[in-house]
């Protein structure tokens, strides 16, 4: 019984003399004598079973920590690393249980130190633009950031301008994803002001590149109630599609959204109009499978889109002006020919009877056949710019270059009639085109005054 007394007060010495070397260390490191505070954890750390105790690791990491605040370069970072290696073992412990460690007065600034000297060391780097590594720096700080907050050594709930920076480093450094995490956590909490607007805008532009159509309306709609002067919030998903450069991607995003919402009226004469500029450029293949699917695409959007709204008269005036472009491609082959006849015609001499020989007959076979495929290509026109004519008379004033595309409607309308009148197989017909002409061809002099 004597011995077992004795016992109990040796381990009773034992663990009093730890926990005064403890105190000791924790007086020195409060003191920011570094050294005696090293001589004092070494000391304990012979003694072999304190090294288990949850306290040593934070007391490393608490004296490598202001040691790291003593020195520069890469011996700050080694005992910066060191600390929070440190820090980890002490976290692996029952955290419930060693909390109150966090609260004492030596220990308490280890993980400020960490937060303050990576958050300075990512701003340097970001003020710098090396924005891959401020981007990994901003990270490691928002750790810390939020083990404060968790632990309550902080008495703000979320730190926003930290959110900010990693934000932005991780943006510029092309890591969308990481960007998207942190403004996201910042919209959670419709942080405002001028500082953030650029934070809305990102979300939105990459919601809609990936397609995530609700997230989209949802971070347009946050824009618009956080900065509601903000004409960007005010846009919709269509103008972001436009603003695409590459005119492939552009058209490929715009038929997706058409298909997903094939009743969208602005979309359907939108698309309609792309695709017609597409299909109507000077150096256009009109033979390829490629066209043929574009113009029956087109045709339909911009009938659909006449039929639901057609204020201005655009949609037929285009419909119109395709078919009338396919004929004046077929009027320039018409004319190629023409020279063609007529160099043949020039190099031929008169026979004895004084008559020169006729032109090849594939030539005026050739010839003959185009015309035909004009005339019912301009057949094929003149239906829609005759829908829109009555719609573009009452507005064309009314719409950016609504005027030029009047006329340019006004001015098919007298070819077309006399075309007619030219190639008329009776009297009435020709008399009949020729007052269309002459009525049309009036109509655009008063445009034109």
């Amino acid at each position: 019984m004597k011995r077992q007394f004795f016992l109990f007060l040796f381990v009773l010495f034992a663990s009093t003399s730890v926990r005064a070397q403890f105190e000791q260390v924790k007086t020195y490191l409060v003191l920011s004598q570094f050294a005696k505070a090293k001589e004092a954890l070494d000391a304990i750390e012979k003694k072999g079973k304190a090294t288990t105790k949850p306290e040593f690791n934070l007391a490393k990491a608490a004296l490598l920590a202001g040691m790291s605040r003593s020195v520069q370069g890469d011996t700050a970072e080694k005992y910066l690393a060191e600390s929070i290696e440190q820090f980890r073992k002490f976290q692996s412990a029952d955290q419930a249980q060693n909390a109150p460690l966090l609260q004492d007065q030596a220990y308490s600034t280890v993980t400020f130190v960490y937060y303050g000297t990576l958050f300075n060391k990512a701003i340097a780097l970001f003020n710098a633009k090396k924005y891959a590594e401020a981007s990994e720096n901003f990270a490691k700080t928002v750790e810390w950031s939020d083990y404060l907050i968790k632990t309550k050594q902080l008495a703000s709930d979320f730190d926003t301008t930290l959110y900010l920076y990693a934000g932005a480093s991780s943006q510029l450094s092309d890591n969308p994803k990481a960007a998207m995490s942190y403004y996201e956590r910042l919209a959670g909490r419709k942080v405002a002001g001028k500082d953030y607007i650029d934070v809305y805008k990102y979300m939105s532009f990459m919601y809609f590149k990936n397609k995530e159509k609700a997230a989209f309306e949802k971070s347009m709609a946050l824009g618009r109630e956080l900065y509601p002067a903000e004409s960007m919030f005010k846009v919709e998903e269509l103008d972001f599609a436009l603003d695409i450069e590459d005119e492939a991607e552009r058209i490929a995003r715009l038929n997706e959204m058409s298909e997903k919402d094939p009743e969208n009226a602005r979309l359907n004469e939108t698309y309609g109009r792309i695709l017609f500029d597409k299909l109507n450029k000077s150096d256009v293949n009109n033979t390829t499978s490629e066209y043929a699917a574009d113009e029956q695409k087109m045709l339909s959007l911009l009938n659909k889109a006449a039929s639901s709204s057609s204020d201005d008269g655009i949609s037929y005036f285009l419909i119109g002006k395709h078919y009338w472009y396919k004929s004046d491609r077929l009027r320039n082959q018409i004319t190629d020919i023409n020279d063609a006849i007529r160099k043949f015609n020039d190099a031929q001499k008169p026979d004895k009877s004084g008559k020169t020989p006729p032109p090849p007959k594939t030539l005026t076979a050739s010839r003959d056949s185009l015309r035909t495929q004009q005339g019912q290509l301009m057949d094929q026109a003149v239906p829609y710019l005759l829908k829109a004519q009555p719609i573009m008379a009452q507005n064309h004033t009314k719409v950016r270059g609504g005027t030029q595309n009047y006329k340019l409607l006004i001015d098919d309308l007298v070819q077309y009639y006399g075309f007619k009148r030219q190639y008329a197989k009776t009297p009435a017909d020709k008399a009949k085109a020729e007052a269309e002409e002459k009525k049309w061809d009036k109509i655009y002099g008063e445009i034109t005054q």
